[in-house]
């Protein structure tokens, strides 16, 4: 099988395992599907696989180191590997526009396209983090093709001085909470069970939508009198979260008779995705006016609940464990975060005492 040739076979399809046809798929579906928007009509087109996307996108050598690097170790997260295909088939038409490569390669980025590329992105204002976080992918894909070609001449096009300045404070692209009045309005919105489980779920366990999506039935047990579900969690790791009882009784309901399958399915008996909950957390938000117009995603929903174990006092070191961050500095941000909103009120609330007779004639 070439691959150009990467299409919707069933998984009861695939050869005998150890092919290379089964590696191959299972990279198809750990990728999943994307709708790309038009540059110019910026409308959504149909959804496609990411992984004949950069098929299209590359020349045969790339894609296929590409398919190592993001099948392999050196990118562990689900969520990472197609965050950095989306980003590969970006820099695929940055190549095409600027370098007037048709196909995508390593070494297709030259130092002057990436002067020229991050020049525009501040024009149009784009996050110092996105810019940055689009450059890394490329450092880190020309890492993995010097380490796995030996090839010593291989080289990032990226340098220190094409990265933008990231004020580790600045809050312009930080993902929003929701107190805890506006969580239950979203909880209210809800109605029926099935929807009502969907951000619970993800509130209650400070879950990633990957990894509730994938939760099945017979995850759920029941360990020494204690019903858990058992969680496969960022990086393959598996972790059995007890289930507090009202959670329990509203699976119980979410779920009526059935015996298997997805732990969440819409109401139409659907397998929910992560566009899926998505789409629902969007409605449910909009209906109970949180937000003021962004969009309600699952990541608020988990840095919500990681902000409220903060304002109860719990200990770093918990929330960190219970978030099952890596780096203890991903658990600080949100907690430097509510920090610093607390002292801005303490402070701003301190004035008044300055000029509060004062401005009595007037309110």
């Amino acid at each position: 099988m070439t691959e150009q040739a990467v299409t919707a076979r069933p998984r009861a399809e695939l050869a005998a395992p150890g092919t290379a046809d089964q590696a191959l798929y299972w990279l198809r579906d750990t990728l999943g599907t994307v709708a790309r928007r038009d540059p110019r009509t910026r409308r959504l087109g149909p959804r496609r696989y990411r992984l004949e996307l950069l098929a299209e996108a590359c020349d045969r050598d790339t894609f296929l180191l590409i398919t190592s690097w993001l099948g392999s170790e050196a990118v562990p997260a689900t969520t990472s590997k197609q965050a950095y295909a989306d980003d590969i088939c970006l820099w695929a038409d940055v190549a095409r526009k600027l370098g007037g490569h048709e196909r995508f390669f390593v070494g297709a980025i030259t130092p002057g396209i990436i002067e020229t590329w991050t020049k525009t992105q501040k024009a149009q204002r784009k996050a110092p983090r996105t810019i940055n976080r689009r450059l890394s992918v490329l450092t880190a894909l020309s890492q993995y093709a010097r380490w796995k070609t030996k090839d010593e001449s291989v080289f990032s096009p990226v340098t220190k001085h094409d990265r933008p300045r990231v004020d580790p404070r600045d809050e312009t692209t930080a993902t929003p909470i929701l107190e805890v009045p506006e969580f239950q309005a979203v909880v209210n919105a809800a109605t029926t069970a099935r929807q009502a489980l969907v951000p619970v779920l993800i509130y209650t366990l400070a879950g990633r939508v990957t990894e509730c999506c994938t939760a099945q039935l017979h995850h759920l047990k029941e360990i020494g009198g204690e019903r858990k579900l058992d969680l496969s969690r960022k990086g393959g790791k598996g972790r059995a979260w007890p289930l507090p009882a009202r959670l329990c009784d509203l699976i119980d309901v979410a779920t009526a008779d059935r015996t298997s399958g997805a732990l969440l399915l819409d109401d139409d008996d659907r397998p929910m995705d992560r566009h899926a909950v998505d789409r629902l957390l969007n409605r449910l938000g909009r209906e109970a006016g949180v937000l003021g117009g962004r969009d309600l995603t699952p990541h608020v929903l988990r840095a919500s609940k990681l902000t409220h174990m903060h304002d109860a006092k719990t200990p770093v070191d918990e929330i960190q464990k219970y978030a099952d961050h890596a780096a203890i500095e991903t658990t600080l941000r949100y907690i430097r975060r509510r920090d610093d909103e607390a002292l801005k009120a303490k402070h701003a609330a301190a004035a008044v005492a300055v000029y509060d007779r004062l401005v009595d004639r007037f309110v």
